[in-house]
């Protein structure tokens, strides 16, 4: 284990650069590091090349030191271009795995944690024969702040002269950047500027570290290298707000960064609607929720429950301490919570703001303590002050700026524009959540969660829009990271059943969010054959997560709108699914193989998807109609400069000139720069690109005994809310609101098919009932989607005609 002198390892994340054995011909040419800081969470990737010379497959073995707050979350080997990914599994599955490969002669590689301290990895990879090699190792941490700052701290020892060596950092922090420094032990402050650069403006922050092979020397004659010591980058956050809040993709987490103050106590009044349309479903979510809260809240903190329909009822009369009495009887009267009558907002709200404020004027909770206040509503307001303004004067006027409101909305019915208006104006937010099983609200640790008057949503908002430096989904893997954390540190002192829940909820957590801990290793074989894949290989954390609770966060999880979705699949169906008409719209489009058609263009997210068809083979002689699929599919960003090319052989993602190619025999997760690709091993691929924008790939693979079909893709858009009006294609112009009439059912050609007359886009068509298959859950058997069809390549539907969406290219 490298040395770290006085340093504690829990005070820093360390940037960990493999320390390679060079031997028996192994070279090492290649060593660099990339970390991506946002809001103090880092992620960060070490890529290390080498090569073989030796005539028989070596075994290499890298020690990298990481703090015990700092999960490994992909290891992967690329070999001749092509990528095999990191699967993360129980320990002892990962284990048999990897020496399996190992004993057939296989490149494989194995993480594991070798401490409960997490404060050592070790990967091990049998590189074979003649093989050049590329490692990429990630991980993730949360900063820790020591000493007034953020420090990152890397141990830097290559034991050799490396051709290429670099670090780089890029730190976005919303807050905005006050200070940023770097410094090296190893090197004089001469010669470290020559190879250093550092910069930052607003909430930006860049360092790069780029030693040429001169400067690496410790002699000008000297064929070893001087790099050996500590790296260090240092830097602050403006301090005028020290709650700081996070939104993307669903989640929002709340944490509080004081200067050098331990979290203050929390005064929390929950208003809930309870009137009869919060029945069954809801009302349990709610429940089950605020008892998880119960849980965790600190003895220091004071809470109180508002409960609202047509009348006003609460727990207390004032806030009271979370003593562990009180908190039981806290639990008896959210279990007795029944719904009933009306909805009145205004009063719900108004009597739980005048509660805090009533508890702050007359010193009945600590002076230095901060207040919030949250509302679940699944409706608009029908008693009493009903008026949507009305009701955003009276609380805003009520709450003075003094605290924050959040409002959580269920379902589709409510009025979601004013939640949302009066929580911005009131310095908090809104989200809406829905009652499928898998997105029930998750109101949790309430313990860690502190605010101030002083945080601006607003301008949080805005700056999470131009997160150029944000690594895709950062925000859920900082959730489950936290969780994960606590889970681990709670499982230390629990015994029996207990320590048994939560050993497997932390698993879960880490298989699902790939995350290397105490409990999981993760393992990466390079595959020689499907049958050798289908044996060892396994998809994991694919069920709903457990509801846990992570420490120093605040949680909501939702999931978005049941909206139109759009795909084109078969002998390529197109089908336009209308939730207002309960009904689809379908149409085919004959052309012939080769041909690449424009199925989405939006100029203003920079997206664009192309696909090529191809035809079933088929014999000169053959006179029937040739059945086409799409065979290529072609997924492009403009904007990150990002491309996906998918066929049924293989998915090469370009980033800028940086090129990665990865096979259907894995399940593989990559998330970078705003967008998450995840490979499903023969299934299919979800590509999102950030919130709103959620495209699927289904993988079809034919019975091999029928020579005349080719494997083919399917194509679905299961997200597009946030794709602008200016979106076009054969699927995205209907993205936008359109409407249509059908009438005039009547008895077609065919009997069980009847014919009708469809108005749509001031055209008049004849229109066939007929059905199509949705294979987003089983690419085999697929579900039966009944569609009005179209006929003539969609004319009248379309806009144009649909040689009009002929493209010469893929991308």
């Amino acid at each position: 284990m490298a040395s770290g002198g006085r340093r504690l390892a829990g005070y820093y994340p360390l940037i960990p650069v493999p320390l390679p054995q060079v031997v028996n011909g192994i070279e090492v040419y290649s060593t660099k590091v990339s970390c991506k800081v946002t809001s103090r969470f880092a992620h960060n990737v070490v890529t290390t090349r080498a090569v073989n010379h030796a005539d028989t497959a070596k075994e290499v073995s890298f020690d990298v030191e990481l703090p015990k707050t700092a999960f490994i979350t992909n290891f992967t080997l690329t070999i001749d271009g092509v990528t095999y990914p990191g699967n993360v599994k129980e320990k002892e599955v990962a284990k048999k795995q990897y020496e399996k490969a190992v004993s057939q002669g296989k490149t494989a590689g194995l993480v594991k944690a070798s401490g409960r301290k997490l404060e050592k990895f070790t990967v091990s990879v049998n590189v074979a024969a003649g093989s050049k090699v590329t490692f990429e190792l990630t991980y993730e941490e949360l900063l820790k702040r020591h000493k007034g700052k953020y420090e990152m701290y890397l141990k830097v020892q290559p034991k050799q002269l490396v051709k290429h060596f670099e670090i780089t950092a890029d730190i976005f922090e919303p807050q905005g950047i006050s200070t940023l420094d770097a410094e090296a032990s190893f090197i004089t402050n001469d010669l470290l500027g020559s190879a250093l650069t550092k910069s930052f403006s607003g909430k930006k922050g860049h360092v790069s570290f780029k030693p040429s092979l001169d400067q690496q020397r410790s002699c000008p004659t000297c064929t070893d290298s001087l790099l050996k010591g500590d790296f260090i980058i240092t830097y602050d956050v403006n301090r005028e707000s020290p709650a700081n809040v996070q939104i993307v993709n669903g989640y929002f987490v709340h944490f509080f960064a004081p200067q050098g103050l331990p979290v203050v106590p929390k005064n929390v009044v929950f208003v809930i609607d309870v009137s009869g349309s919060m029945h069954g479903r809801k009302m349990e979510q709610t429940k089950d929720a605020l008892l998880k809260i119960l849980d965790d809240i600190k003895e220091d903190d004071y809470l109180n429950f508002v409960l609202f329909s047509g009348d006003v009822t609460t727990w207390k009369d004032s806030l009271v301490q979370a003593t562990p009495e009180n908190i039981q009887k806290a639990r008896e009267f959210v279990r007795n919570i029944r719904d009933q009558g009306m909805t009145n907002i205004n009063d719900g709200l108004l009597t739980g703001i005048s509660m805090l404020n009533k508890a702050r004027e007359e010193h009945k909770v600590p002076e230095r303590s901060t207040s919030i206040i949250i509302m679940l509503t699944d409706g608009d307001a029908n008693m009493g002050v009903s008026k949507p303004e009305k009701i955003q004067e009276n609380v805003r006027n009520a709450i003075g700026g003094k605290f924050p409101l959040y409002n959580l909305g269920f379902g589709n019915n409510l009025n979601y524009n004013f939640l949302e208006s009066m929580a911005l104006e009131n310095h908090g937010l809104a989200r809406r959540i829905y009652e499928d099983s898998d997105a029930n609200l998750q109101l949790q640790a309430i313990n860690d969660l502190t605010f101030t008057e002083e945080v601006d949503m607003k301008e949080m908002e805005e700056a999470l829009k131009e997160r150029d430096y944000i690594f895709g989904n950062y925000i859920e893997r900082l959730w489950a990271y936290l969780t994960i954390e606590q889970l681990l540190e709670k499982r230390k002192n629990a015994q029996g059943k207990e320590k048994e829940k939560l050993t497997a909820q932390a698993l879960d957590l880490s298989l699902k969010y790939h995350f290397v801990t105490p409990l999981t290793s993760m393992v990466v074989t390079k595959p020689e054959d499907n049958e050798n894949q289908t044996a060892i290989a396994d998809k994991p954390g694919e069920e709903p997560m457990d509801a846990v609770t992570p420490s120093t966060a605040y949680l909501t999880s939702y999931q978005p709108p049941v909206t139109p979705y759009y795909y084109v699949d078969g002998d390529p169906h197109f089908i336009i699914q209308v939730p207002e008409k309960d009904d689809a719209i379908c149409f085919n489009i004959d052309e012939d193989p080769g041909t690449v058609l424009r199925l989405i263009q939006d100029p203003v997210t920079g997206l664009t998807v192309n696909g090529q068809i191809i035809g079933e083979k088929r014999s000169s002689q053959d006179s029937q109609p040739r059945k086409t699929y799409f065979g290529k599919l072609g997924i492009a960003n403009a904007h990150l400069d990002f491309w996906i090319e998918v066929t049924p052989e293989r998915i090469t993602l370009w980033n800028g000139a940086a090129q990665s190619t990865f096979s259907w025999l894995d399940t593989v997760m990559v998330t970078q720069d705003g967008l998450s690709v995840m490979i499903n091993k023969k299934k299919n691929m979800v590509v999102s690109f950030g919130d709103g924008a959620t495209f699927v790939v289904v993988l079809h693979q034919v019975w091999k005994k029928q020579p005349n079909h080719h494997d083919f893709l399917g194509f679905y858009v299961v997200d597009s809310h946030r794709m602008s009006t200016q979106t076009h294609g054969l699927l995205g112009q209907f993205f936008h609101p359109f409407d249509f009439k059908v009438s005039d059912i009547h008895p077609g050609s065919d009997p069980t098919k009847p014919d009708a007359t469809m108005v749509v886009k001031n055209h008049r068509l004849t229109v066939t009932r007929g059905s199509q298959k949705d294979y987003r859950k089983d690419a085999s058997i697929g579900v039966k989607v009944a569609c009005w069809f179209v006929h003539d390549n969609g004319q009248g539907l379309i806009d144009g005609i649909h040689s009009d969406y002929i493209v010469p290219d893929l991308f």
